[in-house]
């Protein structure tokens, strides 16, 4: 009888011992699920702030990305598209949604989708969403991303009837990088656009401030001044914001 009790008191022990394992690593887990998906947002939101020290943080030093035209990038290449919020009295929004984290050991993959907006006023202009894959790795207990692949979903565009007068005021030369310069002219009643070395191409309104260009996944939007002059371009695209200064 006292083998038995003892046998019984053993297993009991055994079990308890093996359950409280077993809530200690599901609270782990569930924190470092948190963790991941807060680290996502930050992430996120450097593009928006400039914040480069957060970038710094979160993205490891050996990152590669590569996003939605196929172009690779690590982390220094990366790094020079978190610039500061554009001028203009346009607000640009990026969220994270529907986001998905699975953790192995010390890996973990995230998934999810960026949706990204931009208004002015108060007003939709219009936006886009991305899904995208990382890969984090815990390093000396701490969690960075190493990788990062996205795809843009496909997106149905819509040209607008617009009064082809106000072309004239966006039309000029806009510096992408020294060297770099696309070129928006009028012919018609099309507003047209030309990069350095490359065609023209057709820039169709969905507002009167936003455009496409069919075949490229970017938003054009024209900014304008305190004296209501057109200043500068802002080109959403790849789930970044890029500002380009009017220079003639």
């Amino acid at each position: 009888m006292r083998l038995l009790i003892a046998g019984v008191l053993t297993l009991a022990m055994v079990t308890l011992a093996s359950s409280q394992t077993t809530n200690q690593k599901v609270s782990e887990a569930s924190k470092d699920e948190q963790e991941l998906k807060q680290l996502e947002d930050e992430w996120l939101n450097t593009y928006l702030r400039g914040d480069r020290a957060t970038f710094d943080r979160i993205v490891a030093d050996d990152f590669t990305g590569t996003d939605e035209s196929a172009v690779l990038r690590n982390k220094a290449q990366e790094k020079e598209l978190v610039q500061a919020p554009p001028p203009g009295g346009i607000k640009v929004s990026l969220t994270n949604e529907d986001v998905q984290v699975r953790i192995y050991g010390d890996t973990a993959i995230v998934t999810g989708r960026i949706v990204q907006k931009a208004e002015r006023a108060g007003q939709d202009s219009f936006g886009f969403q991305s899904r995208f894959t990382d890969t984090f790795l815990k390093r000396q207990g701490r969690w960075q991303v190493v990788a990062r692949h996205y795809s843009r979903i496909p997106l149905e565009r819509t040209a607008i009837k617009v009064d082809p007068k106000i072309y004239d005021a966006y039309v000029g030369e806009y510096e992408i990088a020294p060297g770099i310069v696309l070129h928006v002219s009028k012919e018609g009643d099309k507003l047209m656009s030309q990069t350095t070395g490359q065609p023209k191409a057709e820039m169709f309104p969905e507002s009167e401030m936003g455009f496409f260009v069919k075949g490229i996944p970017a938003q054009f939007i024209f900014i304008r001044d305190e004296k209501g002059q057109v200043a500068r371009m802002i080109v959403l695209q790849d789930g970044r914001t890029i500002s380009m200064k009017r220079i003639k």
